[in-house]
């Protein structure tokens, strides 16, 4: 078996993770900005984004996280972007836990 460095597989490990749960987790993290399924919920971000903008334009980002929040599907963007920020965090805690491991112990 090749010896594949461990960043290489936390890497790897991180962007099939976040490819999987972005479509997952995207419905309920634009949820928590006021993005609901009837539409932007009174009082949140969304609601003063909405009114800021006024007429949303089809296909704008409002109105793919609108698309979002009422259950439909996340762009190949947004899947992408989610995979880069669990693979990225993962190579990140794979060095911290590296220099963690390098510092002694003492009680």
């Amino acid at each position: 078996m090749p010896n594949i460095p461990v960043p290489v597989i936390a890497a790897a490990a991180g962007l099939a993770i976040g490819a999987v749960l972005t479509p997952i987790a995207a419905p309920a993290v634009v949820g928590l900005w006021g993005f609901g399924a009837a539409g932007p919920v009174a009082g949140t971000a969304a609601a003063a984004a909405q009114a800021g903008i006024g007429n949303v334009v089809a296909g704008s980002s409002f109105a793919v996280l609108q698309s979002i929040g009422m259950g439909g599907a996340v762009p190949v963007v947004g899947q992408a972007c989610g995979a880069a920020i669990v693979g990225g965090t993962a190579v990140a805690g794979r060095a911290i836990l590296g220099l963690v491991r390098k510092v002694p112990w003492r009680p």
